[in-house]
């Protein structure tokens, strides 16, 4: 393929990706470019190159910016993502983001994910909102700084009701799309040692909140081995589907450096990461999933599938984290008896 049919195929993978399930880019490309139907699947196929006039129409319909279309080649990657201030330094923003990106990604025509968890499976953590509203509060107060939560503390309170609404929502998208997802002995780690530090830190209005997130996280490793049994995603104490949903966990006993979500499908594939703590990345870099998809192979073939099958690494995986989060239990009991 010589280097204006790679890029007129960028083009049509760019919209692909865009399109809703139901809608074929044959169909579009006749009622965008005004073609017959040979005319377009000529062009489909590589036989007949877009002229300037059409790659300008698609690329203006699309929002599809050529320069970075022109622009993939190796050593090279052009990143999409949300700047912070886009965010809105709330928790409904940031969680209406995460649930769109889903949306998003659900709408590609038979999409699957495989994804590397170096401490918290963020989708899996809408099991438990108050969970979820923590790791938010920790980001923007203790990391980013936001000058709204400088003076805050972290409180037990409800959560909005339109608020959970949205995190359902995002949670079941998540459940509906087929995942490879690989944790290690680090998967909630960074949680409980943020929980710790607020608690010694006094950033509880309630010191005695800690041990209800406490019990949270040991419901959500309860929930991940449920799931992880049957191989099958479903909300936290609701009944698991006969069908779909289908969850394949593996346990890396070294160490994952990042959170990676390689997402494919039929219509087009992309690759996510977390950034800036609070944000993720996002590229359709054709060489850049290639080599991700290289390094999420390898890792998974240096990992042991844990989900249905081989319960005693399986239950070795759980009961060692399980265990550091009751050491940590107990700690907090004896030192809130202490504080009397």
């Amino acid at each position: 393929m010589d280097v204006n049919q790679d890029i007129q195929q960028r083009i049509f993978e760019s919209i692909k990706q865009q399109l809703p399930k139901d809608e074929k880019i044959a169909v579009v490309l006749m009622n965008t470019l005004f073609l017959s139907q040979d005319a377009v699947y000529r062009r489909l196929r590589g036989d007949v190159p877009l002229s300037i006039y059409e790659t300008k129409t698609l690329c203006e319909a699309y929002n599809i910016s050529f320069d970075e279309i022109d622009a993939y080649k190796k050593g090279s990657v052009n990143f999409s993502y949300m700047p912070l201030d886009r965010i809105g330094w709330n928790f409904e923003t940031w969680i209406t983001g995460l649930r769109d990106a889903l949306k998003q990604i659900k709408e590609m025509e038979d999409t699957s994910m495989v994804m590397s968890v170096n401490d918290t499976p963020i989708f899996q953590l809408f099991n438990l909102p108050h969970l979820t509203r923590f790791k938010f509060f920790f980001w923007a107060k203790t990391y980013l700084k936001i000058p709204a939560y400088e003076h805050e503390l972290f409180k037990r309170e409800k959560i909005d009701k339109k608020v959970l609404m949205i995190g359902i929502e995002a949670h079941n998208i998540y459940n509906s799309i087929p995942s490879t997802e690989i944790y290690s002995l680090e998967t909630l780690r960074g949680t409980l040692r943020q929980i710790q530090y607020y608690f010694e830190a006094r950033l509880f209005e309630d010191p005695a909140y800690t041990l209800e997130l406490i019990d949270n996280l040991m419901e959500l490793m309860g929930h991940l081995k449920a799931q992880a049994e049957i191989g099958r995603k479903f909300a936290f104490r609701n009944e698991p589907p006969s069908a779909g949903n289908e969850l394949h966990m593996y346990f890396n006993e070294t160490f994952i450096s990042d959170n990676t979500y390689l997402v494919k499908s039929n219509s087009g594939s992309a690759v996510f990461f977390s950034h800036n703590i609070m944000n993720y990345l996002n590229t359709t870099d054709p060489y850049y999933i290639k080599e991700s998809e290289f390094v999420l192979d390898n890792l998974l073939q240096n990992s042991n599938l844990i989900s249905e099958v081989n319960a005693k690494d399986r239950n070795r995986f759980f009961s060692e984290i399980e265990q550091n989060v009751r050491n940590f239990r107990k700690k907090v009991e004896l030192e809130l008896e202490q504080m009397g």
